[in-house]
């Protein structure tokens, strides 16, 4: 999914988005018919696609663009449909932290090691301000 040299995100479908993919362009892609967009009135729009099928994993990311372009990305994976309709009653730090965890094995397979690129830079950790668990990426 994340390619360490170029930092393009390669999904299931053949879809592509490339660190100067737009907002418009990634629309245009279509990565999901659960979609939400959130313009906040400052030049950032957040565009997040929800339960995206990619080797057999369901991922939902945000996408964080400036002023049309795309400044990093944020999601989580799950084996399952991700429940779009959750609520804080099935939280727990334990599991966040494990979810943490998870993410930085996943991205240890996916890319390896080294978190930091010529293209921009990748993470995975718990945020306790938050209460969740997520992988970044985040491009120059």
């Amino acid at each position: 999914m994340i390619d360490k040299n170029t930092g393009q995100l390669t999904f299931g479908t053949g879809k592509t988005v490339f660190p100067i993919t737009t907002l418009s362009e990634l629309k245009a892609i279509n990565l999901s018919a659960v979609h939400e967009e959130g313009v906040l009135g400052n030049e950032w729009i957040h565009y997040t696609v929800k339960n995206v099928l990619i080797a057999g994993k369901f991922f939902y990311l945000t996408f964080f663009f400036h002023e049309e372009i795309l400044d990093s990305v944020s999601f989580i994976f799950n084996d399952c449909e991700i429940d779009l309709t959750s609520n804080w009653d099935c939280w727990s730090e334990k599991r966040e932290k494990e979810n943490a965890v998870l993410y930085n094995n996943w991205l240890d397979k996916e890319i390896g090691t080294s978190r930091n690129f010529l293209w921009g830079t990748v993470w995975a950790s718990y945020d306790p301000k938050s209460g969740g668990s997520s992988i970044g990426i985040s491009y120059k």
